[in-house]
């Protein structure tokens, strides 16, 4: 029982892996669907990759309004129980971003709205492996208490929602013809929503009955938080060249649970056979004192890890600019409490190292193609990952083009696909893959 709450609060963190660390989500713009190595851009995009770059920008207002549709299956194969297959499904068909800046001399402020979190529902309508094993295990206590012969199965259902909606806000100082800097702040709001039930049913031949709700537990509890985060950047041009590096401070984050259910009982027709004092006492003791993390207005701290980017374009030829990066995640050095208590970062064996590459090409005066690759190493084991808080290695694809419309409108259009590596885990003897699918169109606009 212990294991399937903590479970259940580490499904949050299940949704936060479309691009990026183990929490963080770096896909805040249509052009990094195409490309993901976007963190020393000079454009628009700036904004989030790269907001010292943003003094570089022509004078005036810039501004982008992005759209992106995500699909992921999350798959669990319990290899103790003939490979049964569970399939988790997770849906975003509408990931808003909007990036705004103005230029105005040396100086140039900027903003940003978008989803550096979470961001969209996992679906178990099946259950997971271990639903079915956590019945399997109750099933023979249960029936050996029942005055009459009966067969106990499970049935299970889950769905975890996440969203962690960001402000950013700051300005860049052009400090020399080649030499830029930035300081601003992003503001989080997290809301969660974990909503869950687990059945013990009965199959009764001496009451003729079939499917009878033994016992259930019930989950169904929403957190919200809100944090600040400083952010700093320097940008540095020279010839064909430009570096760039940014760091975003941890965002120490604090959440409070609002709980409308949280109870385990036992089914009416137990009552019947007087099974449902003993049912719902031998529950009780299964889970002890452990129901308290779920207690209405208890707070929890769940923070946004630290992150700091480095990296580099070089316009190799006239109509050719390649670009490499690399981001750094302080995992480690968050704290992501449990709802039985202790932090789940520090399972982790170490912090995440992301590596991306990337090439555009102007086919065109207006058409702009691009393709680009990010690797995501992260440090976790068999210790960190559960049913649901799984995330795996992964490599990631994207191509697509930029079109100029005008002079001054620009619509950007991409696909990429995420390729996860299979994690056999021998704690839980569970099998973990996953695959996501991204697709964008966004809009820039100057004027």
């Amino acid at each position: 029982m212990k294991k399937l709450f903590t479970t259940i609060f580490m499904a949050a963190f299940a949704l936060t892996t479309f691009a990026g660390g183990l929490l963080t989500n770096t896909n805040q713009h249509s052009a990094f669907v195409r490309n993901p190595a976007r963190f020393a851009s000079l454009g628009i995009d700036a904004v989030y990759f790269n907001p010292a770059g943003t003094a570089f920008l022509q004078d005036g207002w810039h501004l982008s309004a992005n759209w992106q549709m995500i699909w992921q299956d999350r798959d669990a194969i319990d290899l103790k129980n003939n490979n049964k297959k569970y399939e988790g499904n997770v849906y975003i068909p509408c990931m808003p971003t909007i990036l705004a800046a103005y230029k105005t001399g040396d100086w140039t402020f900027s903003g940003f709205f978008g989803m550096p979190g979470g961001g969209g529902k996992a679906e178990f309508e099946n259950g997971l492996p271990l639903f079915d094993n956590l019945i399997s295990g109750l099933g023979t206590g249960l029936g050996a208490m029942s005055p009459v012969p009966m067969t106990i199965t499970g049935a299970s259902q889950f769905e975890s929602t996440q969203y962690m909606f960001a402000l950013q806000f700051g300005a860049a100082y052009k400090i020399t013809d080649n030499l830029s800097a930035y300081a601003g702040i992003r503001g989080n709001y997290i809301s969660n929503n974990y909503l869950g039930t687990i059945q013990a049913l009965a199959d009764i031949p001496a009451m003729g009955q079939t499917g009878v709700e033994v016992m259930a537990v019930n989950i169904d509890m929403d957190q919200s938080g809100i944090a600040f985060a400083p952010i700093v950047g320097v940008d540095y041009k020279v010839g064909d060249f430009n570096f760039a590096a940014k760091y975003e401070f941890r965002a120490v984050t604090t959440v409070e649970n609002d709980t409308k259910k949280c109870d385990v009982a036992a089914g009416a027709a137990m009552a019947q056979i007087g099974m449902a004092e003993k049912i719902e006492g031998a529950a009780g003791a299964a889970l002890g004192g452990y129901l308290g993390g779920f207690a209405d207005g208890k707070t929890l701290r769940s923070d946004a890890p630290a992150m700091l980017s480095l990296a580099g374009s070089w316009q190799a030829l006239p109509r050719l600019q390649v670009m490499a990066g690399w981001n750094y995640y302080f995992d480690k050095d968050a704290k992501v409490e449990s709802l039985m208590g202790g932090d789940n970062m520090q399972k982790l064996s170490r912090n995440t190292l992301e590596y991306l590459f990337g090439a555009e090409l102007k086919a065109t005066k207006k058409l702009l193609l691009s393709v680009g690759i990010q690797f995501s190493n992260y440090g976790i084991n068999d210790r960190y990952t559960s049913d649901l808080g799984f995330v795996n290695d992964s490599f990631m694809t994207g191509l697509g083009g930029k079109y100029s419309i005008t002079d001054k409108i620009d619509v950007n259009v991409g696909y990429c696909f995420a390729y996860y590596a299979t994690d056999n885990n021998a704690l839980t003897q569970t099998c973990y893959e996953r695959k996501t699918h991204n697709a964008t169109v966004g809009v820039d606009f100057r004027f």
